[in-house]
Order: C-alpha cells, then structure tokens, then sequence
C-alpha cells in the first residue's frame, strides 16, 4: 500500500535542447552573473552549464519545466568557480531588468558579494527570480521553512550592509 508510482519521461532530444538553448541561454547568462561569476568569465560558464546539461539530458524530466534543472546546474558551475578563483560577484542587471538608480543597483551588488552562499542562492531564486518558496526548496534540497530563513538572513544582512533598518 504504497505510493502510487508515477512515470516519468526523461530524456531531451537535440533539437528539443536546441530550443531549450535558445529559450533559456539569457536566463542562464543572469543566473551566472548574480550567483557570482566574474564579468570576463560569464561567456565560459554559461558555456560550461549547457555542456552539462547537454551531457545530463537524459536525466531531464520532460514535463517539468527547464529553468530549476538548469539552476541546479548553473548553481554547481557558479560554486566551482568561485572556489576556484575567490569570492568576486559582478552582476549584470542592466542587461535584464535596468535599475532606476545605477548608485543603488552598485550598492546592491557589492552588498550581495558579502553573502554566504547558501543566503545568496535563496534570495537570488525568491527575489530577484521570483520562484516561490516551495519552488526553492525543491530546487535547493531544502525544506520550505529553511528557504524562508535563509531569505530572511540574507535580507537583514543586506540592510545591515546597506544601512537601512527594517
């Protein structure tokens, strides 16, 4: 008296990863670039992400959708680079979402270099990506309410560096 086994089709053909390139490259280039990734290396990692997802492919479940498997991914190549060459975060959001203020958008970003990773991930997901908090626990491994504590660290540590009080 289990659980009803639920079959999953997994696998993506190469013109099914094609289209998949090309619908979400710009939001694996943001994903890169908020996570971390230096400026000049955004171009080689966002290369390296779909390399793995190219090699993973079978492991991609076709009716969910593409954009939390290819976080997970661009989270581990976010991870081993910066371990690789030290904690420098450059983020892009003029290319994506343009700031109203570039004095509060450069403030933002160096405020968001001094986050411990773990905070980084979650707030980047919920806030700036705008997933859910379950949608984020999913794509982390985590539990629902460990999601909401690491937003919450992260924000209060972003007003603190930032200045303002909440």
């Amino acid at each position: 008296m289990g659980r009803p086994v639920r079959k999953v089709e997994l696998g993506i053909e190469d013109a099914e990863f094609a289209d998949v390139y090309r619908r979400e490259v710009g939001y694996v280039w943001r994903t890169c670039a908020r996570l971390g990734i230096d400026e000049r290396d955004l171009a080689d990692a966002v290369h390296d992400v779909f390399v793995v997802a190219y090699r993973k492919r079978d492991s991609f479940e076709r009716e969910r959708p593409a954009r939390p498997w290819l976080f997970g991914i661009a989270r581990r190549v976010a991870a081993d680079r910066r371990r690789r060459q030290g904690r420098v975060v450059v983020l892009d959001f003029e290319q994506h979402s343009p700031p109203t203020d570039e004095a509060a958008a450069l403030a933002l970003r160096r405020a968001m270099k001094r986050l411990p990773d773990q905070q980084l991930e979650a707030f980047v997901l919920f806030d700036l990506e705008g997933y859910s908090a379950p949608e984020v626990a999913e794509m982390l491994g985590l539990a629902v309410n460990t999601v909401y504590s690491r937003v919450r660290l992260a924000r209060e540590r972003l007003a603190a560096i930032l200045g303002r009080k909440r």
